[in-house]
């Protein structure tokens, strides 16, 4: 599919990708460009890849606590100094909070507002040969995807990538599964209607599918209700 590119900025809507990916997009700009992005898979896998690309810049970089002073420098700079108060100025509004938070609680409880059996999408994925296997747990109100690893290894050097399979069109990676369990976000354009979709999860070079498309797959399932 041919994308016009009929956006202001050069680059056109590959670079409102790298901008979405980002977060920078300009908030007049998101609902126009998350239309074109349902309806595009050419423009989604531009997403997904600059999305990768970005957050491989911090795969060399060791974790590392910086001392409690920094924060306290960072919040004095951009807040200014912090007033020295009382014990009971500091404590009291985490008392507050905590009598309010009680008090909501009960009210949640009592009056039926939480309910447990909130709508949710799960699927296991499994391997047609080997031992490769997963679990994918989908809260569509939030679009927030849960992705954990319950048995298998991945080859040195490689990593797994997870990816949703449309009835028709190409497949839009979704997230590089580095650690056991993964979490990922999905775009509104992205989390609707999924019931039913196909997740695939293939074995890639360190960095991702090198060609923004799927290798050989190692285990697939559906999203189904729960």
């Amino acid at each position: 599919m041919k994308r016009s590119r009929d956006r202001d900025l050069p680059g056109g809507w590959e670079a409102g990708a790298a901008e979405y990916a980002l977060g920078l997009m300009p908030r007049e700009e998101i609902a126009g460009f998350e239309a074109r992005l349902a309806a595009e898979p050419d423009l989604q896998q531009d997403v997904a890849a600059w999305t990768e690309y970005f957050a491989c810049f911090v795969d060399a970089i060791a974790e590392e606590t910086p001392p409690p002073q920094v924060l306290r420098r960072i919040e004095a700079r951009v807040f200014g100094p912090v007033e020295k108060t009382s014990v009971i100025k500091q404590v009291l509004p985490y008392f507050v909070g905590a009598v309010a938070g009680a008090a909501i609680a009960w009210l949640v409880f009592a009056t039926g507002l939480l309910d447990p059996a909130q709508p949710v999408l799960g699927a296991d994925l499994v391997a047609a040969a080997g031992d490769l296997a997963l679990t994918a747990a989908l809260n569509p109100e939030t679009g927030v995807l849960v992705v954990a690893r319950t048995a298998g290894e991945v080859g040195e050097g490689r990593v797994l990538e997870l990816w949703l399979s449309p009835e028709t069109g190409a497949a839009v990676s979704l997230a590089l599964l580095r650690t056991e369990e993964t979490l990922v976000a999905l775009p509104p354009a992205l989390s609707d209607g999924l019931e039913g979709a196909r997740l695939l999860v293939t074995e890639e070079p360190a960095g991702g599918a090198p060609d923004g498309m799927p290798g050989a797959v190692r285990a697939e399932g559906r999203l189904v209700a729960r």
